[in-house]
């Protein structure tokens, strides 16, 4: 890794922490992060803005560990993105605190030709808001679009599986390393994810999911998109932290209007109080594109195509998930799993007993079943089959 330049990138990130917003300032002073690196200690005290604990990161995280850390990340399965890859996204380096570095697993689809829209909400989503959120996902991206999300529980994993289901591309950024222990309820749809899309996040393979990580990481999911619709959330929630992120970064916020009610509706009745365009489906969001976009959005698909029922199907795929069933390529888990299901919903370690299958692949056929419309998920991690 001797002479990689992605090692200055990542000497930065972790001298300055995530989220920084200096690099800016530094770029504007320096030809390159190495030119900045290589004038050393006294001329960084006389740039004058940095802190005495970055000064010291700086002086003591050398070089060497930064390249360490990038031979950590290839071991990982890892790739290594900085502002001076052709892969790095566009549209984050239009932002105030860009990321330094992306660790990305899987690959980053186009999202330059085609129109990124972020969906985010509460984990505590009721049924109606995640049935909301997969199907707006589902008909963005038959229309054309890509889906990006925090890969939470709740309005992130249906807005997941809504884009997957519609057979297209989804990002999940997340707020620790990717390979950590993190709701590994969700394991297996990152691992489909990563197939189909791409795990992207700012910190190293080793970090472990902090609160004080997912404010910062939400900054990467408004930048990665045009534009951000939140389904579901509360007054106080990290959702409205990405729409603030997305309005300061001039890009357009959305939100889904909501039971007046309800404690997860606040949040985003809000947002539509304070300018926020009110959408109910994929069609309200991307006529705000169509001439940015003209060869990749298609208005002409009914919004009787694009919804998803209740049960977590699409209603123009009723017929499919049979198709599915019959296929000789279905794994055999999720034969054994979906023969085990019923009209009831089960908690996944009854299903478990019945099928003899870890929880690693228990997880894995279940969200195969789900993404072809085969199975309903609930919250409390109970299963049936589609209603």
């Amino acid at each position: 890794m001797k002479g990689d330049t992605r090692a200055y990138w990542l000497w930065l990130q972790h001298s300055l922490g995530a989220g920084s917003s200096k690099p800016e300032r530094i770029l504007e002073t320096y030809p390159s992060v190495q030119d900045f690196y290589e004038a050393g200690r006294q001329a960084w005290l006389l740039e004058g803005y940095f802190t005495q604990k970055e000064i010291y990161r700086m002086s003591t995280w050398s070089i060497s560990n930064a390249e360490a850390e990038l031979e950590f990340a290839l071991k990982m399965g890892q790739r290594v993105l900085t502002p001076d890859d052709v892969e790095y996204p566009e549209l984050l380096k239009q932002i105030s605190a860009f990321p330094c570095a992306l660790f990305v697993k899987g690959k980053i689809p186009d999202l330059v030709s085609r129109p990124p829209i972020a969906i985010v909400g509460t984990r505590k989503a009721t049924a109606t808001g995640r049935t909301a959120a997969r199907s707006i996902a589902y008909g963005l991206v038959r229309k054309g679009s890509a889906v990006i999300s925090g890969g939470a529980v709740g309005i992130d994993a249906a807005a997941h599986k809504g884009a997957l289901q519609a057979g297209g591309k989804t990002v999940c950024v997340l707020g620790c390393g990717i390979g950590a222990d993190y709701l590994m309820v969700n394991a297996a749809l990152r691992d489909v994810i990563a197939q189909n899309g791409a795990l992207v996040s700012e910190f190293p393979p080793d970090t472990q999911a902090m609160s004080s990580n997912f404010p910062i990481r939400n900054r990467i999911i408004s930048g990665l998109s045009v534009g951000t619709l939140v389904v579901e959330a509360a007054f106080r929630s990290g959702s409205l932290i990405t729409a603030g992120y997305a309005a300061d970064q001039g890009r357009d916020v959305f939100a889904v209007p909501a039971d007046i009610l309800s404690p997860v509706s606040q949040g985003v009745n809000k947002l539509i109080r304070d300018g926020a365009k009110p959408v109910s489906c994929a069609q309200d969001i991307l006529e705000e594109y169509a001439e940015r976009y003209p060869e990749k959005i298609s208005l002409d698909v009914s919004a009787a195509d694009d919804m998803i029922m209740d049960n977590g199907v699409v209603k123009k795929q009723e017929t499919q998930s049979c198709s599915f069933l019959q296929k000789a390529d279905m794994s055999d888990d999720a034969r054994k799993v979906y023969s085990v299901l019923t009209g009831t919903p089960v908690h996944l370690s009854k299903i478990g007993e019945k099928t003899g299958l870890n929880a690693s692949r228990l997880l894995s056929a279940l969200t195969e079943l789900e993404l072809n419309g085969a199975a309903k998920s609930y919250s409390g991690g109970r299963y049936s089959l589609p209603r």
